[in-house]
């Protein structure tokens, strides 16, 4: 408390005395709170605010903050003070942030495809990612998946290697939740090696070697799968007996292979919606030779652009005959009787014709041959054409002395 007024100050001893009037004056001022832009706050979850409290005042100001109870609405108020009085201000800090929370998933067909949907709410909105049955992040957009914006999950085209849990997780900034959904392929009849019915196939093996024969068998429900010898034996899945096994994939092994091992073996798939059966024709070489070449294993060419033809031979010999196929320089392999464009190869002989050649066919060309006793490999490297160049000393004169010979 301060005494405004006149004091009168005394001094007096034995000669006399003296004095002096004083006059107090206190100058105060209350303290004043700088208004905000707003007293309403919003922030994420799990991020940082800063509330500000800048008073003046005369003496300066005392601040003080006076902190929330644990509501989901906060007030925070500060007061500032000193001896000629208070202000204060209150904030209303609202959390804007709520963890995800999946409603609800579910399949539905669409075709060929099916969509998996999940709807998730929160604040900030959540995003969506999906987890595939074998645990690796699918990507936005794929030949197999898309995400949609909604967050949907489009399964192209389902086969029966898509079954499983898929597993949608939304996240934000104050957390996550996840959902797995169940994807279930409609009901099939056996498929053996991507085919249904009846089919047939060739296999080459060489003698005392191991022969595998593949049968790859999808249905649904799971077919019972075996196969049945050139001979009429019955083999179930799995097998192992002498020579033969049948592995629980449904392929036949058959360790060291004789010439009387030749036939058709016939793999048997069936569930309560039909059948399918693949025959083998197991043929059984005595010799195999890996193919060779008798030229040099790469050459170097170059580019005639006369608008003819280019013809890249591919002379293997082998046993059995080689099967040829030609790898083109930016990796794309053509098999026998495919053309691409410009570039075709030929079932006979394996030859690689290439019509009206231009200099950007440059690059090198690989001519792969192979059969079951192994591979060989020849190259040719194309180059632009250039004309001829004689390289040397440019203005060099030769002087030629010729000297006479007498005669004897």
């Amino acid at each position: 408390v301060f005494n405004l007024g006149q004091y009168l100050c005394t001094a007096q001893n034995s000669f006399g005395s003296d004095r002096m009037v004083i006059t107090l004056a206190v100058q105060t001022e209350a303290p004043k709170i700088q208004a905000p832009k707003s007293t309403e706050i919003a922030v994420y979850f799990g991020k940082s605010v800063t509330l500000d409290c800048l008073a003046s005042g005369k003496p300066p100001a005392q601040i003080s903050w006076i902190l929330p109870d644990r509501t989901f609405v906060r007030d925070y108020k500060c007061i500032a003070s000193n001896a000629a009085g208070a202000d204060t201000i209150t904030y209303h800090l609202h959390v804007a942030a709520l963890p995800p929370s999946i409603s609800e998933g579910a399949m539905d067909t669409l075709g060929e495809s099916a969509k998996l949907s999940c709807h998730a709410t929160g604040q900030p909105t959540p995003k969506i990612m999906w987890i595939s049955p074998r645990n690796y992040v699918i990507s936005l957009s794929s030949d197999k998946f898309q995400v949609m914006d909604d967050g949907m999950l489009l399964v192209k085209k389902v086969i029966l290697a898509d079954e499983g849990k898929y597993a949608c997780v939304a996240r934000n900034s104050a957390g996550d939740d996840v959902k797995n959904i169940k994807l279930e392929a409609e009901l099939q009849e056996p498929f053996i090696n991507g085919m249904k019915g009846r089919s047939t196939t060739k296999v080459l093996a060489v003698s005392y070697q191991t022969a595998l024969l593949d049968c790859r068998v999808e249905g649904k429900p799971e077919p019972r799968v075996w196969w049945v010898t050139p001979y009429g034996h019955s083999l179930p899945t799995p097998y192992l007996g002498g020579r033969f096994q049948v592995h629980r994939n449904g392929s036949l092994e058959l360790r060291g292979v004789r010439k009387t091992d030749e036939g058709g073996y016939m793999c048997l798939a069936k569930n309560n919606l039909g059948e399918a059966s693949l025959v083998v024709e197991l043929d059984v070489a005595s010799i195999a030779e890996k193919p060779i070449f008798a030229v040099p294993n790469i050459e170097i060419l170059p580019i005639k652009q006369d608008g003819g033809e280019l013809i890249l031979e591919c002379p293997a010999r082998g046993k059995p005959n080689p099967e040829f196929a030609w790898v083109l320089p930016n990796g794309t392999m053509l098999k026998p009787g495919v053309r691409l464009q410009r570039f075709t190869h030929h079932l006979a002989k394996g030859t690689l014709h290439i019509s009206h050649p231009v200099a950007s066919d440059k690059g090198v060309y690989r001519c792969l041959a192979k059969n079951v006793a192994g591979q060989a490999e020849k190259r040719y490297a194309l180059e632009s054409g250039r004309k001829p160049v004689i390289r040397g000393s440019t203005g060099m004169f030769f002087h030629l002395k010729l000297i006479k010979q007498k005669s004897p």
